[in-house]
């Protein structure tokens, strides 16, 4: 099967940035799972402004994208960590020790105050990063207030992804 590497984080800390970075970088393939909601879910949620996420039809979709894939693929998204052990070699879980950083960008996004606290509160409880753990994923944990630029954050990353790409 292709490999799999999982870029996950509370929204606004950075996974598609660094997602499209490494694709380029490496070569590999970017699946943006956002574009995909709409055949993951069960629903939208008109009252929180976002789809409701069937985890079993997302392990199905990832299991027919990793069968096409011609290359390995990265996927990001807040929510990829959810996927089984089993289909992934790499979890990389972006945090940030400074929240200012995540309101600020999540302002910028045009989040509404509420959906701006439940991700800071998110961030605050490392949701992505403990059930990330709990899964039992092979994890690499990047803090964006640290790791405060690609190049860094690619320093970091570097040795286990090509690894990675040659096992």
């Amino acid at each position: 099967m292709t490999k799999l590497i999982l870029i996950t984080g509370t929204p606004g800390t950075g996974k598609s940035t660094l997602a499209r970075f490494l694709a380029k970088k490496l070569g590999w393939e970017r699946l943006d799972l956002h574009h995909y909601y709409s055949q993951i879910s069960t629903r939208y949620n008109p009252k929180k402004r976002c789809w409701e996420i069937d985890f079993n039809k997302l392990r199905t979709f990832m299991v027919k994208k990793l069968k096409e894939a011609k290359k390995p693929l990265i996927l990001d998204s807040h929510i990829s960590h959810q996927l089984p052990k089993e289909m992934v070699h790499l979890c990389i879980v972006l945090t940030s020790s400074n929240l200012k950083i995540l309101e600020k960008r999540l302002k910028q996004r045009k989040y509404s105050k509420p959906k701006i606290r439940e991700n800071l509160d998110s961030e605050i409880f490392q949701v992505c990063l403990n059930e990330a753990r709990e899964k039992g994923h092979k994890l690499m944990g990047i803090d964006i207030a640290k790791e405060n630029s690609l190049l860094k954050q690619w320093k970091k990353v570097k040795p286990a992804l090509l690894t990675t790409k040659s096992s």
